[in-house]
C-alpha cells in the first residue's frame, strides 16, 4: 500500500512543476534554515514589513542592499513550512524556467526502407522548435539507435558518446536568479552547523567546549569530554581536552554565522569574509521559539483539513 504523504512533506514532483525544473538537492532546505538564523537578513525582513529603528539603521552592514535584494527574491522564512516556501517561491528562484529534459523520439526508421533528408525534415523541426525550445535549449546529441541492437550494447555505445559530450555548455545563459555554490554538498557538515547555532541560541551561558561535544563537532573529543561533567576537570588531560574542544568551537560558531550571512546575501554554502550584522542569541531563540509553535499549529492544522 503505497504511503501517504503529509502536505508538508517535500517530494520528487516538487522539483519539477510546470515551466520550472531544479535538482534535487537539500541545500535548498538547509539554505532556508541558515536564512532565519541570519540577523542581516531578519533586518531586511523588518525593513519591508514594518521598518527599521534609528538605532537599528546605524548598525546596518554596508551592502544591506544586496540583503534586501535576496529578502525580495525569498521572502519570510519564519512563519513558513520548506515545502510552502518552496512552491511558492523557491523554485522560480532557484530552478530554470523551463521544462526538466527528457529523451525523446524524434523519428522512427522502419527496416528495408531508405530515407532522404526531407522525408525526416519535418519530425526534426518539430522537435528542434518544439521540444528543446520548451526545455531551455540544453545541449542535446540527435542519436541513431539499431532497434535490433542488444540492449547492453546500445546502452554502452550511448554511454561512450555522453561522455564524450558531457561538458559544461559555458556560453549558456544562467537562469536561476540564485544558484547552490557548490559541487559537492555536506549535508551532514551543515547539518551540524545549524545544530550548533540552534544550541548556542538555547544555551546561551554554556560553555564552548560542552557545545562542541553536543553537537558531535569532533569524533575525537566527543569520546573523552562528557558535556554533563562537573564544572572542574578531573586532570590535566581533560583540561586540555576541553580547551581544545572548546577552541575547535568557537572557531566553526564563526564560520557557520559567516554561512548564514552569506546566506542572507544569496551565496550559499560559502563562509566568506562579510560585514555580519550582530548575532544576538536571546533574540535568535524568541525567533526559533516562536517559529517552533507556528509549525505545530499549522502541522496539526493541515492534518484536520
Amino acid at each position: 500500500m503505497k504511503r501517504k504523504l503529509n502536505l508538508w512533506t517535500l517530494r520528487g514532483s516538487d522539483f519539477s512543476q510546470p515551466n520550472w525544473h531544479a535538482v534535487p538537492t537539500a541545500g535548498y532546505q538547509l539554505m532556508f534554515e541558515f536564512l532565519r538564523l541570519s540577523p542581516s537578513y531578519e533586518l531586511a525582513r523588518k525593513a519591508r514589513t514594518k521598518g527599521l529603528s534609528d538605532a537599528e539603521k546605524l548598525k546596518l552592514p554596508a551592502d544591506f542592499e544586496l540583503v534586501l535584494k535576496t529578502y525580495d527574491l525569498l521572502g519570510d522564512v519564519n512563519l513558513v513550512l520548506f515545502r510552502t516556501w518552496w512552491l511558492r517561491c523557491g523554485l522560480q528562484v532557484f530552478g530554470n524556467p523551463y521544462k526538466k529534459p527528457k529523451v525523446h523520439i524524434v523519428k522512427k526508421l522502419r527496416e528495408g526502407m531508405s530515407y532522404q533528408a526531407s522525408d525526416i525534415a519535418g519530425d526534426v523541426d518539430y522537435f528542434l522548435q518544439g521540444h528543446r525550445e520548451e526545455e531551455g535549449l540544453n545541449s542535446s546529441v540527435l542519436l541513431s539507435i539499431p532497434i535490433d541492437l542488444k540492449q547492453t550494447d546500445a546502452l554502452k555505445q550511448i554511454k561512450n558518446i555522453l561522455d564524450k559530450y558531457k561538458v559544461v555548455d559555458e556560453a549558456r545563459e544562467e537562469k536561476a536568479k540564485i544558484k547552490l555554490m557548490c559541487k559537492r554538498l555536506r549535508g551532514d557538515t551543515l547539518y551540524k552547523g545549524l545544530r550548533l547555532l540552534w544550541l548556542k541560541s538555547a544555551y546561551r551561558k554554556l560553555s564552548m567546549w560542552r557545545l562542541g561535544v553536543k553537537v558531535n563537532l569532533s569524533p575525537t573529543y566527543v569520546d573523552v569530554l562528557d558535556p554533563l561533567a562537573p564544572r572542574k576537570s578531573k586532570d590535566a588531560i581533560e583540561q586540555d581536552d576541553r580547551i581544545a574542544m572548546g577552541k575547535m568551537t568557537f572557531r566553526l560558531l564563526k564560520k557557520y554565522q559567516l554561512i548564514a550571512e552569506n546566506a542572507a546575501r544569496g551565496k550559499f554554502p560559502v563562509d566568506e569574509k562579510v560585514e555580519m550584522s550582530e548575532f544576538k542569541y536571546a533574540e535568535i531563540a524568541q525567533r526559533l521559539l516562536l517559529h517552533s509553535k507556528w509549525v505545530r499549529e499549522e502541522k496539526a492544522r493541515l492534518k484536520d483539513l
